[in-house]
């Protein structure tokens, strides 16, 4: 038997499958996604989709877990299998724990915007959140590079250079800063308006714009969540939801990890990640 955790997303809704009494770091059997919105028809159909795709007949759910903003979308049953709404800020906390296999964490859930979740074996708590997630980064990229398709932002980072854009460290002063390597970010898109800088930008194109932009969200969260870990004394930051997926995330947390002493973890299967945790929640609350 399985159970089946959902994570009504603002963008996206997420679902796991997963085999209950997995003591160890339970991953998916089966992971799927698609676009939000607030149809029940279209929900319905996306999730038997996902179940005829996964080869998993209904008969073997046991029970389905929802958390995230549109979770109000699930009853007291799907599709004749129980069902319950469960805490999303538990949700995130555990379902970060459980990937990375660590007892306790700053988790951070990267959406439409961030939440940033202290994990511990005594308890989950929400210390905060920012606007600053994928809805800010679709959202510049349409009015700058004339797309909100994450796919093409992607690709057209892959080309990009950010000294084309971003003032550097490196830009501003000749002298060696502690910890502080010449090629960090001293100010996203910092060059654009700078006058010194002003034949260097010209040749700056779409895809050193779509790299900025990028390392400008990925920048931010991260940051936060350095000053978030200083606050409530953590060394682990543990990332899940849709962001994750960026291929340039890893390295921008890598120089994160370096810098600031602390361990960035984007574990498998992380975009699924809170709604890996509606399941154990759920679990827990039987």
């Amino acid at each position: 038997m399985f159970r089946l955790g959902l994570d009504f997303g603002s963008t996206l809704t997420k679902m796991a499958l997963i085999k209950p009494g997995v003591k160890d770091k339970p991953f998916p059997q089966a992971v799927f996604k698609y676009k939000t919105n607030d149809h029940i028809g279209d929900f319905y159909n996306a999730l038997e989709d996902f179940l005829v795709r996964s080869n998993i007949p209904l008969s073997s759910i046991e029970h389905i877990s929802a958390t995230g903003t549109h979770a109000n979308l699930v009853k007291d049953n799907i599709l004749g299998i129980p069902a319950s709404k469960v805490s999303e800020v538990e949700s995130i906390g555990r379902g970060g724990m459980a990937l990375s296999g660590l007892d306790e964490a700053l988790v951070v859930n990267m959406g439409t915007g961030t939440t940033y979740i202290d994990a511990t074996p005594d308890g989950i708590r929400h210390l905060g959140g920012t606007g600053m997630g994928g809805g800010t980064l679709t959202g510049l990229a349409q009015c700058i590079l004339g797309t909100s398709s994450v796919r093409e932002i992607v690709r057209l980072a892959r080309r990009g250079k950010l000294e084309n854009v971003d003032l550097l460290i490196g830009d501003v002063t000749d002298q060696e800063l502690q910890d502080l390597p010449p090629f960090l970010t001293a100010a996203n898109f910092g060059k654009l308006a700078h006058q010194l800088y002003t034949k260097q930008t010209s040749h700056a194109g779409k895809e050193d714009l779509a790299r900025a932009l990028i390392n400008l969200v990925l920048q931010v969260i991260g940051s936060m969540a350095v000053m978030v870990c200083k606050s409530c004394h953590k060394t682990n930051v543990v990332f899940v939801g849709t962001l994750t997926r960026l291929p340039q995330i890893e390295e921008t947390y890598s120089i994160f990890s370096k810098v600031y002493g602390l361990q960035f973890i984007v574990p498998p299967f992380a975009v699924y990640g809170t709604a890996l945790g509606s399941t154990l929640v759920s679990e827990q609350e039987v």
